[in-house]
């Protein structure tokens, strides 16, 4: 049976700490208020939030033969989303440690384990009604002609494409932006955040709605600039913009609020909404799922 949504992107465990400022000082400990230690990346995310709409989702990603992987594995399944995952025995699962603090964005340090093996993808992986591929940067064996491949197919069997490239921990070099420019004709709806579209345009100081129109040129389709509290701003084709404020909300743990706002997005068009209604959905659900503590974020 054909999935409504295939999610393809990473799969592995986040420890959430705050607050964290800053590093200690070498040899030195600094003590934390809170911690959370909860399924993550940002297929597993994107995926979590579709199924709590109740979106028929597919995900693809890939764990190791480990203890932490069969722990992510049996958080998944109780949401029917363990069934396509692959497990590779060359290395560790993957895991993240998200640093937030009120003062300061927060701040990653992954360790990709086997995400960097993970090159094959089931034949029929673009066999969908919507496509998202997420977590670019965390998948090397998926990036360039890989990607480029599903893309295209997943269009010629009529899929809408949405594509997230998350942040390119190599710095964003000139051929990497020029290797994900060069994707963006096979995406329908781009959605990356604003640091995202700032290093991928080279734009530092102009304004948003410049960045947007810039890549849109570029994709043909929407592009969908997340702003975090400010919302978001999406350019279409023939001119359009729209924008669409961040919904009220007190949040608890802002990882994966990008990864919600794509579920929300993507599960409102599929419903057929038009543009506005579905931003505005977007933004909901981001900030429903955000307002909830870190262990309770997902409950089957």
């Amino acid at each position: 049976m054909t999935a409504r949504v295939t999610v393809i992107g990473g799969v592995q465990a986040d420890v959430v700490i705050v607050p964290v400022d800053a590093l200690p000082p070498p040899g030195e400990t600094m003590l934390v208020d809170e911690m959370s230690f909860r399924v993550g990346g940002a297929g597993a995310n994107a995926a979590l939030a579709f199924a709590e709409l109740g979106t028929p989702v597919r995900l693809l990603g890939c764990i190791g033969d480990d203890q932490l992987g069969r722990w992510l594995a049996e958080q998944l399944a109780p949401f029917d989303l363990a069934g396509d995952l692959t497990v590779l025995h060359s290395d560790a699962t993957g895991l993240t440690v998200a640093c937030e603090a009120p003062e300061r964005d927060r701040t990653f340090i992954t360790y990709l384990g086997v995400n960097t093996a993970w090159d094959e993808l089931p034949a029929d992986a673009a066999s969908c009604e919507s496509l998202l591929l997420c977590d670019y940067f965390c998948l090397p064996g998926l990036q360039g002609e890989p990607a480029r491949r599903l893309l295209a197919r997943a269009r010629e069997e009529g899929a809408r494409t949405f594509f997230d490239t998350a942040w390119d921990a190599g710095g964003w070099q000139p051929e990497t932006r020029r290797q994900v420019l060069e994707l963006l004709p096979h995406v329908d709806v781009f959605l990356p955040n604003e640091a995202e579209a700032r290093a991928l345009t080279g734009e530092r100081r102009r304004a948003v709605e410049h960045l947007a129109r810039s890549l849109q040129k570029v994709s043909g389709g929407w592009v969908v600039i997340k702003l975090g509290p400010r919302g978001c701003l999406a350019a279409g084709p023939d001119g359009e913009e729209l924008a669409a404020p961040a919904a009220p909300a007190r949040v608890f743990d802002s990882t994966g609020a990008g990864d919600a706002f794509n579920a929300g997005l993507i599960a409102a068009l599929s419903e057929g909404l038009d543009w506005p209604s579905a931003l505005r959905g977007a933004t909901s659900l981001a900030a429903r799922i955000l307002g909830r503590p870190s262990a309770e974020r997902h409950l089957a």
